[in-house]
């Protein structure tokens, strides 16, 4: 509209100027400017159409970038959430494995020690079987001579109780 109300008054004063006393001469001139003005709004207004259609293309081809760059981004996020997930799986199966691996050391190394206290126990029974023997050994070692001297003690008392038996006196020759 601006141009529009640009060219009327441009044609009014170049009518103004000129000089124009005549009503017809003005009419002439004023269907003129009037025809230029709606020439130049029809140019406007393609020119206008062509820039909106230009700006529209343009966003167009954006959208697409942006849509297209958008897509690469999730491609990308989806691909280092894949690495992040074999990696984490990675991760995973290595603590497992090393879980598994002291849990068998751990296994291995109780058994050891079962099989030592169970030697222990062997030895101890052992050791203490042989003590024992040894022991009864020694008692009925003790009580043997224990014996012993009791019937020896009572055989000497016996001895001094009971009266000698008379020694036939020695023979005297003449």
């Amino acid at each position: 509209m601006k141009s529009w109300n640009k060219v009327l008054l441009a044609s009014v004063i170049g009518l103004l100027v000129a000089g124009c006393d005549d009503a017809s001469k003005v009419d002439a001139n004023l269907d003129k400017a009037k025809n230029s003005a709606e020439q130049l709004k029809d140019a406007a207004d393609k020119k206008a159409e062509q820039l909106t259609d230009s700006a529209k293309a343009k966003a167009e081809e954006i959208k697409q970038q942006a849509s297209a760059q958008a897509d690469r981004l999730k491609d990308q996020a989806s691909s280092l959430k894949d690495d992040a997930t074999k990696q984490a799986d990675v991760l995973t199966g290595d603590a497992k494995a090393k879980a598994e691996a002291i849990k068998q050391e751990a296994d291995q190394q109780s058994q050891q020690l079962v099989e030592q206290a169970k030697n222990i126990k062997n030895d101890t029974i052992s050791g203490a079987n042989d003590l024992t023997e040894q022991a009864k050994a020694k008692t009925a070692e003790i009580k043997q001579s224990m014996d012993n001297k009791v019937q020896d003690a009572q055989n000497q008392a016996d001895a001094a109780t009971t009266p000698a038996e008379p020694q036939p006196a020695p023979a005297t020759n003449p």
